[in-house]
């Protein structure tokens, strides 16, 4: 078969990358007794993270990419896993140091000068909420209890709060905690911004926090202004006073300060139009310096008009972004739902909780899957991605073909470099 330069690439971006530190699983603490292991503990935890970064569905199917490893990952898996064995271990793992590993990646690729941000004068995170899956037990106390609509049987939800650097072109997740069983986010934000401030608030990788409406209130405003951090927050019924004040300013404007350009979307064309003003700066919150509007407008093939407005509160100084900027941003939040979470539901299967579910599988199985779609988002909106003869970079491949060819690469030989042409 002949070899194909983006082949080599795949080879050359994985073998750099998993010979760093954080995918060097032998530093993790074993949970099995000493007597009787037949397996180390790297070998095992490296079929799983191959098993997730070429897309297996079922740990079956890692199984069987283990017994079909080439030289290259047989290097790392000496032999055959089996299935049982991974399914044993995977829920007894220590989920505090795999969430020391996700930050330990995330450090790395900031140092690396992968996360710098795009189209935006500084770093940007958005936190928001994340379903694990419906479960047939309460992952030991920490699964909400719901009821199903159409029988009325029980269930018990895992849920997350996830912060997603959404300013860098990867969008890879920073951060998440799990949302206990008596709690929900709101009751969450605190201590999770708290840890984040803690992991990653003494360099620059971010400036300003966007959020949801379901996480907006002073007290969380209060929160980040403290950190010396800048927040976007949306606003709906929730908050009627600065709602009815922001309607009453902006609502009847109808020339924008900015309008990004016409985008096709689902044989559609959207244009989202800027409007802001700084007349409500310390009403309610003293910190208060800007009010946004942003109107979206979709027009359909037969001319047909949508149109969606949303309100956002600020305390980002007027100079800081431009209108530009800030429609970028506003469209950059909605990353976390259409990059990275809509990636892991649907190329993952995270939301019907694949592999195994028992204990606190559905936690630790959830660290190794956002450091394999980081490691993952790295290579093809970065590393894969090449100019085209307009000078233009090309679109992002598929997530179905990024998975073919890791696991092509894992079942080659590392392959050689291309000969060089000779020098006189």
């Amino acid at each position: 078969m002949k070899v194909q330069p983006r082949d080599r690439r795949v080879q050359k971006f994985l073998d750099r990358h998993l010979s760093a530190p954080p995918y060097q699983w032998q530093d993790l603490t074993d949970p099995r007794a000493r007597r009787g292991r037949r397996w180390r503990l790297r070998d095992l935890l490296s079929a799983a993270f191959f098993g997730l970064l070429s897309g297996c569905p079922t740990l079956r199917e890692v199984e069987g990419q283990t017994d079909d490893a080439g030289p290259w990952m047989r290097h790392r898996v000496p032999r055959r896993v089996p299935d049982t064995t991974l399914w044993d271990l995977l829920p007894r793992l220590a989920s505090p140091e795999l969430r020391a590993k996700l930050h330990h990646q995330v450090r790395a690729a900031w140092r690396s000068k992968s996360l710098t941000p795009e189209g935006l004068p500084c770093g940007v995170v958005a936190i928001d909420g994340k379903g694990l899956g419906a479960l047939e037990h309460d992952a030991d106390g920490t699964a909400q209890r719901n009821y199903r609509s159409h029988d009325g049987t029980p269930y018990w939800l895992a849920r997350s709060l996830r912060a997603v650097l959404t300013s860098a072109e990867a969008r890879p997740c920073l951060d998440q905690v799990a949302i206990g069983a008596r709690t929900n986010e709101m009751g969450s934000f605190a201590a999770f911004f708290g840890d984040l401030m803690a992991t990653y608030g003494a360099g620059d990788l971010f400036e300003i926090i966007t959020v949801d409406a379901g996480l907006t209130s002073r007290a969380n405003a209060d929160l980040i202004v403290a950190a010396q951090k800048a927040y976007v927050m949306a606003i709906k019924g929730t908050q009627p006073e600065l709602l009815g004040e922001a309607e009453r300013l902006l609502g009847r404007r109808r020339q924008p300060e900015a309008a990004s350009e016409w985008e096709p979307y689902q044989g559609k064309r959207v244009q989202r139009r800027l409007f802001r003003t700084a007349e409500l700066a310390g009403y309610h919150w003293p910190h208060l310096r800007q009010v946004w509007r942003v109107e979206q407008v979709v027009v359909d093939r037969d001319g047909r008009e949508e149109r969606e407005e949303r309100y956002f509160v600020t305390n980002v100084p007027s100079g800081r972004l431009s209108a530009t900027q800030i429609l970028l941003l506003i469209r950059r939040h909605w990353a976390i739902e259409n990059d990275c979470f809509w990636t892991l539901d649907t190329q993952w299967c995270e939301d019907q909780v694949p592999w195994c579910s028992s204990g606190q599988a559905v936690e630790t199985l959830s660290w190794l899957r956002l450091m394999a779609y980081n490691l993952l988002q790295l290579a093809r909106r970065t590393h894969l991605r090449q100019r085209e003869s307009t000078g233009r970079r090309e679109a992002p491949p598929a997530w179905r073909r990024v998975f073919t060819w890791v696991r092509q690469a894992l079942q080659r030989d590392l392959l050689p470099d291309e000969p060089q042409p000779a020098t006189c």
